[in-house]
């Protein structure tokens, strides 16, 4: 079962964010996909586990402050 989440604006419109269960191994997940999102190459989202959004959710505020690393 998926359940809506409030989505957030981007410069290229709303994306829209989906929780859903990714099975025994992945438990809850979460979808973002953006408001474009249907393309004439199919779907285009992101599909990330607890973990790693939270990994994400860390770069992004490490960018934010200024604090996130160039790659090398």
């Amino acid at each position: 079962m998926a359940t809506e989440l409030k989505g957030t604006k981007s410069l290229n419109g709303e994306i829209f964010m989906t929780s859903f269960y990714g099975g025994k191994k992945n438990g809850r997940c979460v979808q973002l996909t953006p408001e474009f999102g249907v393309t004439a190459w199919g779907e285009r989202y992101i599909q990330l586990t607890e973990d790693q959004a939270r990994e994400l959710a860390r770069a992004l505020n490490e960018f934010v402050v200024g604090a996130r690393e160039e790659a090398e």
